[in-house]
């Protein structure tokens, strides 16, 4: 009996003298989670010429071309979009347009993406111009 404590008393000591030496900041660093890369929606949030509220959207997955470009206007809608030019080079740029008959308005939309596979993409520039009925 005296053998097993006397082999246990070190090895008691040692647990406690490596387990005292985690702090919080420690432990906490070590939980981190690695959350693999998915979809990246970008959004850009702008005021229609007649005031109202909208958002411009696109999603890309990291290293993909980007897919889903909308236009939602607050109490109208999407504006359906078509691509109407791209310029190729180390940085792309691909204009859209679309049309949307609302209520009292008609909105011209005009969308400017620019980026590549590799920085990802952006909405650089995006407006819309509401023309009365």
């Amino acid at each position: 009996m005296k053998k097993v404590i006397g082999l246990l008393a070190p090895v008691l000591v040692f647990t406690v003298g490596l387990f005292s030496s985690f702090t919080p900041e420690k432990v906490k660093a070590s939980t981190q989670k690695f959350t693999p890369p998915g979809v990246i929606t970008v959004t850009k949030n702008f005021t229609t010429s007649n005031g109202l509220p909208a958002v411009a959207t696109l999603q890309y997955t990291s290293g993909q071309v980007y897919s889903s470009i909308t236009i939602t206007i607050q109490g109208e809608g999407n504006v359906p979009l078509t691509s109407v030019s791209h310029s190729s080079g180390p940085i792309y740029a691909d204009r859209f347009e679309g049309y949307k008959a609302g209520s009292y308005y008609e909105y011209f939309a005009d969308v400017l993406v620019t980026g590549n596979q590799t920085i990802g993409w952006q909405i650089s520039d995006v407006s819309v111009e509401a023309v009365v009925i």
